[in-house]
């Protein structure tokens, strides 16, 4: 499992592509809150040693960080894994449970409603599961629809 804080490390070093201790330490200061220089350091241990969500080169002196899984593929396990845990992987139950604490704009549902329509006509046809799939990640760079 990913933490909270080791999500935000993870978008940090998504957004650069690679980031110094004290590069992530200064961004999560700007977007999440005040983090010891420290903290940061002993999280991207864990997430290399132990949970193998990054690497590091040596440049100079200095380590540098680089995710080893792009965010499309990592939020999709991490959803894979929510889905399972909390709906026990029903995605109505987690569509409506999505609905009810946010609702969608009419436009945010438009565009769900065509995500859904082209995903259910890819993947009635035969052989086309990988394209559905395919096509669900590139709904995914759509502009994004925030559930939070």
């Amino acid at each position: 499992m990913v933490t909270d804080r080791e999500l935000e490390i993870l978008k940090v070093l998504w957004a650069r592509g690679k980031a110094s201790v004290r590069e992530v330490q200064e961004d999560l200061n700007k977007t999440a809150g005040p983090v010891a220089y420290s903290t940061v350091q002993t999280l991207l241990n864990i997430m290399e040693e132990k949970k193998g969500l990054v690497r590091h080169v040596v440049e100079g002196r200095t380590f540098i960080y680089v995710p080893k899984k792009s965010s499309d593929r990592t939020i999709k396990e991490l959803t894979t894994r929510f889905v399972d845990r909390v709906f026990d992987g029903a995605i109505e139950r987690m569509m409506v449970a999505l609905i009810d604490s946010k609702a969608p704009s009419a436009e945010e549902f438009d565009r769900l409603r065509a995500m859904i329509d082209e995903a259910q006509r890819q993947s009635e046809q035969p052989g086309d599961a990988d394209e559905a799939a395919a096509v669900v990640e590139i709904a995914a760079d759509e502009p994004s629809v925030d559930f939070s």
